[in-house]
């Protein structure tokens, strides 16, 4: 079946249904977003910069992402397994905490920026961290190692910094953990007054290629990414936006690079159809990233690039993003949930949740079902094969595996961001728990 975007028209993906995002019934009006909500953007994201470090140390418990000292219980767990499919041995993990110095912690304390899209890790190495592979929806894509992707143009305040000089553990807007150091430059105050004396933009596509021209350095913008930007005095279809970079001593400096306006999103970007529209065409169809992993995107940082280009402010986090604006909890039948849907939730500002997913909720289609944009790996599933259960009590295979009720448990991969029904499953006999069967609960993000 066709895996590829099929505009005006259904789409199956396996044996799901999904739609294009021409299907979808934008808002004829644009929705006004407060001010105050706009200034909390810039609060939070620039938490790292505006706090002292004896605010940010005091508040750490309260950020997300695991304390430095989660190594030592990293060091005593031998269920972690690497890229070979074996557990990672104790020699390599006593290296890695080793390294990681924790007694000096914290031992650097400097402000500082991301130079490139880089990952935001657990613990202090590129090795993944996988849970049992014979166990259905665990192995790849989901390193737990992996807690979230930060773009470039990201402030950090640097807390330590590990024996070899590679690793170093920030606090960021969204998580805290450790992140390559090749990858983060220093500032000092005239770099973050430059910086911050200026608005500040989103690219609206992950496309946006930023490069001065008298440098060799240069980086493709993402949707969600802060760009801090100023205007250009001869060309009024054009703006210079801010990325940085750093120099030999790993020091940060500021570039500029010459883009179109129309494709950034600024103040006064509007809440509406069009703009909602041009987003979620971007969006639609983008592989599925854990945690960000190869820079893309999983549901909750989806949602969160996408209200964030609004100058919405969302956790990284996807159980976090449930704490902002009105909850509701939901019913116990389907359709009471389908009601309190269409009732309540606010297409576009409407957050639904399963355990360790959230959705966006979109708008219903003609059917009258509500439809949800989500970046997911794939469904449950659960079928009866004697023959291949026996096979696999002696050889196991990664992605599926046997229950005590002799049921197979497996996935249907979908691997994207799709937009579909909150019925997504209902279709296929599969598939013993339809989505919206394991929905719990919505929030409106903006209230009501």
């Amino acid at each position: 079946m066709c895996s590829c975007r099929t505009e005006g028209k259904k789409e199956a993906i396996v044996d799901i249904t999904t739609y294009s995002y021409e299907d979808i019934e934008y808002p004829k009006t644009a929705i006004q977003i407060p001010d105050s909500v706009k200034n909390k953007f810039g609060e939070n994201f620039f938490l790292p910069w505006e706090k002292s470090p004896q605010e940010l140390f005091s508040s750490l418990d309260m950020l997300a992402g695991k304390k430095i000292s989660y190594l030592e219980k990293y060091l005593d767990d031998d269920a972690w397994y690497g890229e070979n499919k074996k557990p990672h041995k104790r020699v390599h993990r006593q290296k890695i905490v080793e390294n990681a110095d924790v007694q000096t912690f914290p031992n650097f304390q400097k402000t500082g920026i991301t130079i490139s899209h880089t990952d935001l890790r657990r613990i202090p190495t590129n090795r993944p961290g996988f849970d049992t592979y014979s166990k259905a929806g665990e192995g790849y894509p989901f390193d737990y190692f992996q807690e979230t992707a930060l773009w470039a143009n990201t402030p950090v305040f640097i807390a330590h910094i590990s024996k070899d000089k590679q690793w170093c553990y920030v606090i960021s807007p969204y998580y805290k953990g450790w992140v390559s150091m090749r990858d983060i430059a220093v500032v000092d105050e005239d770099f973050v007054q430059q910086w911050s004396s200026v608005g500040y933009c989103f690219p609206l596509s992950d496309g946006v290629s930023l490069t001065e021209s008298n440098s060799n350095y240069a980086v493709n913008a993402k949707i969600g990414m802060v760009l801090p930007f100023e205007e250009i005095s001869n060309n009024p279809e054009s703006v210079l936006v801010y990325y940085a970079n750093s120099d030999e001593n790993q020091n940060a400096k500021i570039l500029k690079a010459e883009v179109a306006r129309s494709s950034l999103a600024f103040d006064d970007f509007q809440f509406n159809g069009p703009n909602l529209k041009q987003l979620v065409a971007e969006l639609a169809g983008k592989p599925y990233g854990w945690g960000g992993n190869l820079e893309n995107r999983d549901c909750s940082s989806m949602i969160r690039d996408l209200l964030g280009t609004f100058r919405i402010w969302l956790p990284r986090d996807s159980k976090d993003q449930m704490s902002i604006g009105d909850k509701y909890e939901f019913p116990e039948t389907t359709d009471e949930k389908v009601r309190l849907i269409q009732e309540k939730g606010i297409p576009f500002l409407t957050i639904l949740r399963k355990k360790g997913h959230n959705m966006l909720y979109v708008g219903d289609a003609p059917n009258g079902e509500p439809l949800i944009l989500h970046a997911i790996w794939g469904l449950k599933t659960s079928y009866t094969n004697e023959q291949l259960a026996h096979f696999l009590d002696q050889y196991p295979i990664e992605g599926i595996h046997q229950e005590e009720d002799g049921k197979l448990k497996g996935r249907y991969i979908i691997g994207e961001s799709v937009i579909t029904s909150v019925h997504i499953g209902t279709e296929n006999s599969d598939i013993p728990i339809p989505l919206i069967d394991e929905m719990y609960t919505m929030t409106n993000v903006l209230g009501n």
